[in-house]
């Protein structure tokens, strides 16, 4: 408060600077009306007009009043904007689930893939996403930091986003099997890249050996060594987790660009007993980065035979829309490579083996190679061909698009005939 001889003195912040402030005395008689060039009736005159016009129109709030209606009703619509600017600028990826027929799967015989354990090694997941409510989770084990909470540690969220596709159940979609008994191993770091191959091998093992997982579900790989192409701990947890029969799925992998030098799908998509994805867009053309497979195993290893011969099978990766980090306003992300194409065949066998896996066990005897060997071929014979093809298998298609109807018609005609002989 200003004191003494000053303290009658107004202080305004100058426009310009508000950190300057200017002094004005309000008993000031100002500068008389021939500094401006005025006589003093002309002056009277413009203060009486003055007076006037602010007697016959006093200031009115108007402005502030629509300001703060119009910020009043951004916030109650703020659910339903947020709502229509996900619908708006996010792509819509349901086709991926209508062309791969898993949608017409599930309806027809009410499937869900509940009773079917599905284990993801990946960079972790973020349960908290709203569309994750629901979800069935069996187990969560962190090979990074030995975390007891579940947590993602991708900077993409990249685990998050794989196991959206399998089991997310919000209003934006539906995952492929919601309601299997889902599995998840943190085994990848931020980039996606895993600090020690062993914990991925590692991963593996608890899977099925600690979870009793029926599925494996990789959305990972590295580029497979020339002279060794099988020589991995990776490959070898795989091969072992095959021999107790239970299922893998991994992503061929992203290296066919025309400037790339990698001669095989990845590791361990190439371990034999595998089913590798390669990915294709909404109009069934092949995304030009899906890894080429080789006829053989290594430069001097076997030819591959049916139904074998890598990649397996093709399904949608490309523009992949899925869950994300669950703080944003839209908490969804798209997504593009063989990793989200391996999800969306898991979620069908998944379906399949809620339908068949009794059968497919022989009156409760755990499945082995002869089994998955069986599934395959009916992937094989049930994949809906390209034109590229010529009725033969694609270093990069494999046996064709996905087609989860005719795949699960194909296993109840090979269970059909097994039973017969």
């Amino acid at each position: 408060m200003s004191t003494g001889p000053y303290r009658h003195l107004e202080y305004l912040p100058e426009p310009e600077d508000p950190r300057m402030l200017t002094a004005i005395d309000p008993d000031a008689p100002g500068y008389p009306p021939e500094a401006y060039g005025a006589s003093a009736s002309q002056a009277e005159a413009w203060r009486q007009a003055t007076s006037e016009t602010i007697r016959n129109n006093p200031p009115r709030p108007w402005g502030m009043l629509v300001v703060m209606a119009f910020i009043a009703g951004l916030m109650l619509a703020y659910p339903t904007v947020v709502t229509y600017f996900a619908d708006a600028l996010t792509p819509d990826s349901k086709w991926a689930y209508e062309d791969t027929n898993i949608r017409s799967l599930k309806a027809d015989f009410s499937l869900t893939g509940e009773g079917v354990n599905v284990c993801i090694v990946d960079t972790g997941i973020e349960i908290s996403h709203p569309d994750f409510s629901e979800v069935n989770l069996l187990g969560f084990k962190d090979f990074i930091s030995g975390s007891n909470s579940p947590k993602d540690y991708g900077n993409d969220l990249h685990g998050t986003m794989m196991a959206g596709i399998l089991v997310a159940k919000g209003s934006t979609f539906t995952g492929a099997a919601p309601s299997v008994g889902l599995i998840i191993a943190a085994a990848l770091g931020e980039d996606g890249q895993t600090q020690s191959e062993s914990s991925v091998a590692q991963a593996i093992s608890w899977c099925w050996q600690d979870m009793d997982a029926d599925i494996i579900s990789l959305s990972l790989g590295g580029d497979p060594n020339r002279d060794n192409p099988l020589g991995s701990q990776t490959a070898s947890a795989v091969s072992n987790a095959l021999d107790h029969g239970i299922f893998v799925v991994a992503a061929a992998g992203n290296s066919g660009g025309t400037d790339s030098d990698v001669i095989d799908v990845s590791i361990p998509a190439n371990v034999d007993g595998v089913i590798a994805v390669g990915a294709v867009d909404a109009n069934e053309n092949l995304w030009n980065q899906t890894a080429i497979g080789s006829l053989t195993e290594g430069t001097d290893g076997e030819t591959r035979i049916y139904p074998h011969q890598k990649p397996e099978v093709s399904a949608p990766g490309v523009g992949i829309v899925s869950t994300s980090n669950p703080d944003l306003a839209v908490p969804y992300s798209v997504s593009t490579g063989t990793s989200d194409s391996t999800v969306f065949v898991t979620g069908a066998l998944a379906l399949i083996l809620e339908r068949h896996g009794d059968a497919l066990t022989r009156n409760g005897l755990n499945m082995d190679r002869d089994d998955i060997d069986l599934v395959k071929r009916a992937l094989a014979d049930s994949c809906r061909p390209s034109t590229i093809q010529n009725g033969q298998h694609h270093p990069k298609y494999g046996y064709g698009m996905l087609d989860a109807s005719a795949w699960e018609v194909a296993v109840a005609d090979e269970i059909a005939i097994r039973g017969d002989t």
